[in-house]
């Protein structure tokens, strides 16, 4: 699709070109101000994409946060009622009776 862009300062043309020469310095080849508008344009769309991804991505691992909390608790509990279990079968006794003497 082409684009025509009318009305620029000369000063930002100037800047175009000058960045547009320093690329093809880097690159050895001929960067033109067509190219570089173009890696601007598409540098700006990417740039909001990576942003809903990894806004995205932050919300995942929040879930995943508050998700692993959850079974961490569920499965101290666990561990907890099977401790308190195995201290009955084997003393007699169940130990939150202890702790409610005291």
């Amino acid at each position: 699709m082409d684009v025509l862009i009318r009305n620029i300062d000369p000063m930002y043309i100037k800047e175009i070109d000058k960045k547009s020469e320093e690329i093809t310095k880097k690159l050895g080849r001929k960067f033109s101000r067509n190219e570089y508008i173009k890696m601007l344009i598409q540098n700006d769309s990417e740039l909001r994409l990576i942003k809903l991804k990894e806004d995205r991505y932050n919300q995942a691992v929040d879930n995943l946060v508050s998700t692993l909390s959850r079974q961490e608790q569920t499965l101290q509990n666990f561990i907890n009622s099977n401790n308190r279990l195995f201290h009955l079968l084997a003393t007699g006794t169940d130990i939150n009776e202890g702790v409610e003497k005291l």
